[in-house]
């Protein structure tokens, strides 16, 4: 067989692939089998009723650098190459991120509905009111996602442009970690946070499938003015929490780029544990409300614990 392969290669020498593509669709194989492997195991953390399946991985893997960076923090502080108060400090800024994330992403805009009473029969229905909760980040982390793949674009084609004209070498490294990388990044991430909350959310349906259950916002008329009225809202809404957004995932690297501040954290990676940290222990809590008629805290309902 070994002669048979040789001599096939003589022959067609134009068939012969450059070594360097066995490794690259080794590796691509490699990436495609691991990514169906990860995407299996969070179907079946969903399937078992945690939910956020992929999320969770994320979560995980991100939580799992936090030994390793707390340990290189305190070998740096032994050593003498970190202050202890920047150490000190470092931990309380990292404290107070959380927090303002927690606050931020707890914080909505609850617009009242009520519902007009019908009798039917001897039988009142409606007559209730309830809210539609407006939060102030609908759209998450996917436009800092779509930020970052399509800030990724230029970057690689100055990078390989830089290699053959040197005059270029100053615009890549703006564009990597200069001041128009983050410029740019924050502008596209509020874009984006604007386009991404346009698409998942629709003011005109949903204020139609409001007046069609006969409900009305206090003070609006249904239809038109319902739609007008949530669209304001959602760009009242919009502003700030891509304010949040943007600055969140660019303050990190502006302190650690041009102050020299070490951080353990980036400020999306701060995001994504703290969204997925809250979404499971709701979920776990309205399991066991569900079968035990009370949380995990002894205390109430994790949701109604800052309401109290």
């Amino acid at each position: 067989q070994g002669f048979g392969i040789a001599a096939f290669v003589e022959s067609n020498p134009g068939l012969v692939l450059n070594p360097g593509w066995g490794f690259k669709l080794t590796t691509t194989l490699i990436l495609s089998v691991g990514s169906m492997f990860v995407m299996w195991l969070g179907e079946q953390i969903n399937s078992h009723g945690l939910g956020n399946g992929s999320s969770v991985i994320i979560f995980a893997g991100i939580v799992a650098g936090l030994p390793d960076a707390i340990i290189k923090l305190a070998h740096f502080v032994m050593e003498g190459q970190t202050d202890p108060l920047i150490a000190v400090l470092l931990a309380v800024i990292t404290v107070l991120i959380i927090v303002c994330v927690i606050f931020l992403e707890k914080g909505e805009r609850r617009v009242p509905v009520q519902y007009a009473k019908r009798v039917v029969g001897q039988k009142v229905y409606g007559g209730q009111s309830s809210y539609i909760p407006l939060k102030l980040n609908p759209s998450g982390v996917i436009p800092v996602i779509f930020a970052s793949s399509l800030l990724t674009f230029p970057m690689t084609i100055v990078g390989a442009l830089a290699s053959r004209f040197p005059s270029l070498t100053i615009v890549s490294e703006w564009l990597n970690t200069g001041a128009l990388h983050y410029s740019l990044m924050a502008a596209l991430i509020i874009f984006f946070s604007f386009f991404y909350t346009a698409v998942i959310f629709n003011p005109a349906e949903l204020a139609d499938n409001i007046r069609k259950s006969g409900g009305f916002i206090p003070g609006i008329r249904p239809g038109k003015r319902t739609a007008e009225f949530f669209d304001y809202l959602l760009t009242r809404l919009g502003l700030p929490g891509s304010i949040y957004l943007a600055l969140l995932a660019i303050l990190p690297g502006i302190l650690r780029h041009f102050i020299a501040f070490p951080m353990i954290f980036s400020g999306i990676s701060l995001l994504i544990v703290v969204g997925v940290a809250m979404d499971t222990s709701s979920q776990i809590e309205s399991h066991l409300i569900e079968r035990k008629y009370e949380g995990f805290l002894s205390t109430g309902r994790l949701k109604g614990r800052l309401g109290r």
